[in-house]
């Protein structure tokens, strides 16, 4: 490509002009493909700051593109009660890979969502049963929503139940998505949340509460749980009785989350 000579500069509102769900997961998939295959150099660490948030920079080049990116997450809980101001911000340069010279410098809140919605859907492509047409997500932000989006593209759904803590938010999830996917969208309160589990073939917990929502006598057999949360989510049994449990990357996985923090401490579970 030529020598950058400007920085482009992207919006939030730019971004989403640029990508389809569909193609989010097809780039998702060939990036995993290119990881798995050792053509992806990278690498990205949690820097602790204050007692509950962290920054996570983190980078990435997949062998002969024109661009590498460095990208940074932040994550404080605090922000919407303290600030009125978001949990997460996230902002992406791009490099050109001949040069290192910055060709772009983006707002990146949008397409990291999608990048996790579209990589936990290629990882459900692979790992939850072809047939699966039953989904329940806990957690009915804007990753909630994602999610639902890019499942959609390689799953033939059926039905969908989104569980909040606030109602409204699962409700206006059910009601703005189900129009457009073309399928059954319902918001389930979480106390009636063991009926949606016992249907599902999929489940995603994509939210920053501490509880256990999904618990192992609710499961079937054969279901995909996708567990993206930064605090407790399932039960420990559900991980203790899995046929088989799959971390992107231990190093990082094993100290941030809680119920593989905890069952190592009792020696139950290791890699």
């Amino acid at each position: 490509m030529p020598i950058p000579k400007e920085i482009l500069y992207l919006t939030e509102a730019d971004v989403q002009k640029t990508i389809s769900y569909a193609e989010a997961v097809d780039l998702a998939e060939q990036g995993i493909v290119a990881d798995g295959a050792g053509k992806v150099n990278g690498n990205k660490y949690y820097m602790n700051v204050g007692e509950e948030g962290f920054i996570k920079p983190f980078s990435g080049y997949i062998e002969g593109e024109s661009l590498a990116f460095v990208k940074t997450f932040s994550y404080f809980p605090i922000n919407p009660i303290k600030y009125n101001r978001p949990t997460t911000s996230s902002m992406v340069i791009l490099l050109d890979a001949e040069t290192g010279l910055p060709a772009c410098f983006m707002e990146a809140g949008w397409v990291t969502g999608m990048k996790t919605a579209a990589s936990t859907t290629v990882t459900s492509t692979y790992l939850a049963r072809p047939d699966s047409d039953v989904v329940t997500i806990f957690g009915a932000g804007t990753l909630g929503r994602l999610h639902l989006m890019a499942l959609a593209e390689r799953f033939s759904l059926k039905q969908a139940y989104y569980v909040d803590i606030n109602p409204a938010a699962a409700e206006s999830c059910a009601e703005e998505l189900e129009p457009v996917l073309g399928f059954s969208v319902k918001a389930v309160p979480i106390d009636e949340r063991e009926s949606a589990v016992r249907e599902s073939d999929i489940i995603f917990t994509v939210t920053t509460g501490g509880q256990e929502l999904v618990q192992k006598p609710w499961i079937k057999p054969g279901v995909f749980i996708a567990r993206l949360g930064s605090y407790q989510e399932v039960s420990h049994d559900v991980i203790l009785e899995a046929d088989k449990v799959i971390v992107d990357s231990w190093k990082y996985v094993s100290p941030r989350i809680p119920e593989i923090i905890d069952l190592k401490e009792q020696g139950k579970f290791d890699f």
